[in-house]
């Protein structure tokens, strides 16, 4: 038998002869009495996949931020590593491995990563409440695995926690293995198993992947971290900003530092950051992101605050155009830390009413700015029925501008221009040049109509799509077929109905596909008609199928 001290622990093991030690030469016990049966809980807490995976990301970058220096005087080292690997398998047993080039733990903070009650030594960082590993896996699974060794040490360690074993048996201790390492490693690998949330549907791939890019979007900044999920590097790009020629001829750029307090139960919390006005507008981007300690608390796509007193109804301007960076690293969070522990004492009133000041004229510029944006009908039309083809509602795709066809005003209807805008409308040689821009700043260029033909449940068919943009007055969508099967669609893309989304140029694919897909329903539905009569679900449900499919594809 062999003794081996690390700092003041003492442990019993094996003497290996004729070589190195290997792992499991050396067995240690963890006392986690007298709250076994508690990991078995953490399944049902209210975590999201990737704010569960980004407790483990928080521990891997605090390490690397508190030994920074160390880890960059090596000579191999040169930007932390972060892998998150998710593994389906054939039997069932899929796994999520996160891997970090960090700092690695030594045994008092490998126990401590273990044992619940036990909190980290800096209480300042990211990791600060010391129970997010544990509560995090036992979310994700049942069963779970943390291997570590820290720069400079000789040894490694390894423990596995069995939640439903723990649960069971009531267990007072964990095994843990100790194994020789190279004092020139350092890294820490957390292995779940048996998951309880399997992370498949391409939607949640996703939206973890658009989130964590999100959450950690300082330290991607800094070129200092790099996050992969299945060998995909992270990345986070910063929209544009608005900026506005004055007229001296200077140009004013829409962002503002902004620094203010709150004096909260005798503690200034403090507020520093900016705010701006973005282009182009986005319904779902816009809005504050609020930033603790270097990673995102509140915030993300669909996710900023964007509380009532400040932008409005999500048809404002404001809402789609204001947003911002805050950084409140003094400020109460939640355990799970995706939202800020201010719902009581009047605190996130107190945060609104010093915001609003700031904001003000933020808040009225955007809501007067009218931005131009072009946007060519032929990208309309090919996202389309890409989008369609991707989706596999229809195949076998040909697009055919039509020469010649022409978007022709309707009668006694003349556009009322905002006081700064020129009218310039040509409708020439077929091509639409609308610069009026009279409710929005969307200018559709290029040919307003194409033939488009493909097959859809086997059969082939020609549609004749016509954009119209001169009058928000006509019908949104007009419909008839030839003797020769070509269905003729004319589409009004500044129909009056949809003028407070109008101004997002994507949103011009968005409505051009949902017609599409109705137009499709209503083809497929006359095919099961009886006598010539249509079921009153047959198009609904039609188009329910139609546009999951494509939902998959956005």
């Amino acid at each position: 038998m062999r003794v081996l001290k690390i700092s003041n622990y003492l442990f019993v093991g094996i003497i290996i002869f004729g070589g190195n030690v290997e792992k499991g030469a050396f067995m240690a016990k963890i006392n986690i009495r007298p709250t076994s049966a508690v990991y078995a809980t953490y399944k049902r807490l209210s975590y999201q996949p990737w704010t569960a995976i980004a407790e483990f990301l928080d521990n891997s970058t605090q390490s690397y931020f508190d030994h920074r220096e160390e880890l960059l005087e090596l000579p191999d080292f040169k930007k932390l590593n972060i892998d998150i690997i998710y593994e389906s398998n054939s039997d069932g047993n899929d796994t999520l491995t996160i891997t970090d080039s960090a700092y690695g733990m030594e045994w008092e903070d490998f126990e401590r990563a273990i044992i619940l009650d036990k909190v980290p030594k800096n209480r300042e960082g990211r990791n600060e409440f010391g129970m997010g590993l544990k509560t995090a896996a036992c979310w994700f699974g049942k069963k779970w695995s943390v291997t570590s060794t820290q720069l400079g040490s000789n040894f490694a360690y390894s423990a596995t926690v069995d939640v439903e074993k723990l649960k069971n048996d009531k267990d007072d201790e964990i095994d843990a293995d100790i194994f020789e390492a190279n004092p020139f490693e350092h890294y820490t690998i957390i292995k779940i198993e048996c998951l309880n949330k399997k992370l498949t549907a391409s939607r949640t791939v996703w939206k973890i992947k658009e989130l964590l890019s999100n959450i950690y979007r300082q330290d991607l900044r800094s070129g200092e971290v790099i996050i992969r999920y299945n060998g995909t590097e992270l990345t986070y790009s910063d929209p544009a900003i608005y900026e506005e020629e004055l007229a001296d001829g200077s140009v004013e750029r829409w962002k503002r530092d902004v620094k203010f307090s709150v004096n909260h139960e005798g503690k200034e919390l403090t507020v520093q950051g900016f705010i701006a006005i973005r282009i182009p507008a986005s319904v779902r981007d816009a809005g504050f992101t609020l930033i603790r300690r270097g990673r995102v608390i509140v915030g993300g796509p669909e996710k900023n605050y964007r509380p009532t007193e400040l932008f409005g109804d999500s048809n404002s301007y404001t809402y789609q155009r204001l947003f911002g960076e805050l950084y409140m690293d003094n400020w109460p969070v939640t355990q799970a830390k995706d939202d800020f522990d201010w719902h009581t004492s009047g605190l996130e009133e107190q945060f609104i009413e010093k915001l609003l000041v700031f904001s003000k004229p933020f808040r009225a510029k955007a809501e007067q700015i009218r931005v131009r944006q072009r946007v060519k009908t032929a990208d309309v039309i090919g996202k389309v029925v890409d989008g369609l083809q991707k989706a596999d509602v229809i195949q076998g795709v040909s697009i055919i501008p039509v020469a010649g066809a022409s978007s022709e005003p309707s009668s006694h209807y003349v556009p009322q221009l905002a006081p700064d805008m020129n009218k310039t409308q040509n409708v020439a040689l077929g091509n639409i040049v609308d610069e009026s821009a009279i409710d929005t700043g969307l200018i559709l260029s290029g040919p307003s109509s194409y033939q488009t033909n493909f097959e859809y449940m086997k059969v082939k068919y020609t549609f004749f799509v016509e954009f119209e943009t001169l009058n928000p007055l006509s019908p949104w969508v007009t419909l008839s077929k030839s003797v020769d099967e070509v269905y003729k669609i004319k589409l009004n893309m500044k129909h009056a109905f949809f003028k407070p989304f109008i101004d997002n140029k994507e949103f011009s694919v968005v409505m051009t596909k949902l017609v599409i897909a109705i137009i499709l329903a209503e083809v497929e539905a006359l095919k099961i008609s009886y006598d010539g009569r249509i079921e009153a679900s047959s198009i609904r449900n039609k188009m329910n199928k139609i546009l999951a499919d494509l939902a998959l594809q956005s």
